[in-house]
């Protein structure tokens, strides 16, 4: 756990279908320089041509600031800005987990609550291993359920794509009736990301309370946070500042539809939300929702196969240094990764397509080691190690 002196270093690193937030520094630690950020940025998108534009927020106690380089599209010169509209993607199943601790914490529902319990009756929800499926189950990928139904042709296809948004919520029911998954085997691999757990998690939630998964996010999380242009539905103010999506050739694709499976990806916001989403979190931040974000912490199961383990929401990952918790979200062909270690010094590293966040940590040595990697292409893009 990191303690309540811990600063916040929000660096929020756009790539026109990828959006991320805040990168954290300790107190006496040097942060880059807007003309150091500046360089980087535009090394990336002019020189390497791996992005159209890109934003990186700043924020300290007792600072913050952006600085950009780039277009939210290619057919105009329009900039990106704190508040280009970019889609999230998995990082709305942060959103959602946060939806589940604030619920945890009212006392609403509980964490090893079966989800069936929440669901209405015409909802069968299989069993994994005999037992029940529950809500902590679905929030930490370990429910035994597959990242989505069977749609037809091959994964990633144009047709596999369009029969995402198509699958309605009676085709969820009849799918999960005949849903007989494998046991999961003991001991530490029991991981298997789904995002049809966290489908079913928004559900479940919005049952429990009266109302849409999505109204019940508008109502606990987004409006509480003022997060105003963060929603899965732009509005009309928003449209014009949507950054254009594309694909690894820069070539422009549109925004990724997920139907009823917007509980796992479907959120859209900007660099000003996500920065003020993450200093809500930070600890010592004095809000309620930090609070919830140590609840998302609580429950930590093995993932051997992301290198760590699990939490709500979060991915806490192993490093050779010590562990850091991130969440990185996917839509295709684009990714972006959030990120919030538990340690003391970081590095972050980027690809194409893909976006580091860090709601709090303690970093020394920041400016130094971004200049180093954050274009080096590693395999993994976002990386914080322990000193």
């Amino acid at each position: 756990m990191l303690s309540r002196r811990e600063a916040l270093l929000a660096s929020i690193a756009t790539g026109m279908a990828a959006f991320g937030g805040p990168v954290a520094a300790g107190p006496g630690d040097k942060v880059a320089s807007d003309d150091a950020i500046r360089d980087l940025l535009r090394q990336r998108i002019d020189v390497e041509e791996r992005a159209i534009g890109m934003a990186v927020c700043v924020i300290t106690p007792h600072d913050r600031r952006i600085v950009t380089w780039g277009r939210e599209r290619l057919g105009d010169d329009r900039p990106v800005t704190l508040d280009t509209v970019f889609e999230i993607g998995s990082i709305t199943k942060i959103f959602t987990a946060f939806l589940l601790a604030d619920m945890a914490r009212r006392g609403e529902v509980g964490l090893d609550d079966p989800v069936s319990r929440h669901l209405p009756g015409d909802f069968r929800m299989p069993e994994v291993n005999g037992r029940p499926i529950t809500l902590a189950d679905l929030a930490t990928h370990t429910s035994g359920l597959p990242r989505f139904p069977n749609f037809p042709g091959t994964p990633l296809s144009p047709g596999w794509i369009a029969a995402i948004p198509r699958f309605s919520l009676d085709d969820l029911k009849a799918w999960l009736a005949d849903l007989h998954p494998d046991p999961l085997p003991p001991g530490t691999a029991g991981w298997w990301y789904s995002n049809v757990g966290y489908t079913l998690l928004g559900l479940a939630l919005g049952y429990r309370a009266g109302r849409t998964y999505e109204r019940l996010l508008h109502e606990r999380v987004l409006e509480p946070m003022d997060l105003r242009d963060t929603t899965f539905h732009p509005t009309a103010a928003m449209v014009p500042r949507l950054a254009e999506s594309h694909d690894v050739a820069l070539k422009p694709i549109p925004p990724t539809q997920l139907g009823i499976f917007i509980g796992g990806g479907g959120l859209f916001s900007t660099p000003r939300d996500l920065s003020r989403f993450a200093a809500e979190i930070l600890s010592g931040s004095g809000a309620h929702f930090a609070q919830d974000e140590q609840l998302l912490l609580s429950v930590q199961r093995p993932a051997p196969w992301i290198g760590g383990k699990q939490a709500l929401g979060w991915e806490v990952r192993d490093a050779s240094g010590g562990a850091f918790v991130s969440k990185d979200g996917v839509t295709w062909p684009r990714r972006w990764c959030s990120t919030r270690p538990a340690v003391r010094r970081s590095s972050l590293s980027q690809i194409p397509h893909r976006i580091c966040t860090t709601p709090r940590f303690r970093a020394a040595g920041w400016e130094r080691r971004i200049s180093r990697s954050t274009c080096s292409g590693r395999p993994f893009p976002c990386r914080v190690r322990a000193g």
